[in-house]
């Protein structure tokens, strides 16, 4: 189930923003709103569909400098 749960969310997600996508276009007309939705489902795609972009690991950052007095 630990592997499951995201891809479920994932479709959940998309098929949420195929669906606001279909009402601003052939639903009611708002060209600017379908241009906002597919945009972002555009990123996600090219974001889930090249490996490059996936983040390998999480960072926790570094304090810059040490105060040594």
């Amino acid at each position: 189930m630990k592997k499951i749960g995201p891809v479920l969310v994932n479709i959940i997600l998309y098929f949420f923003l195929l669906w606001l996508l279909y009402d601003s276009t052939i639903k009611e007309w708002d060209p600017w709103f379908a241009f906002v939705v597919g945009f972002v489902l555009l990123v996600a795609m090219i974001t889930s569909l090249i490996p490059s972009l996936h983040a390998a690991a999480v960072s926790p950052g570094q304090y810059p400098y040490e105060d040594e007095h």
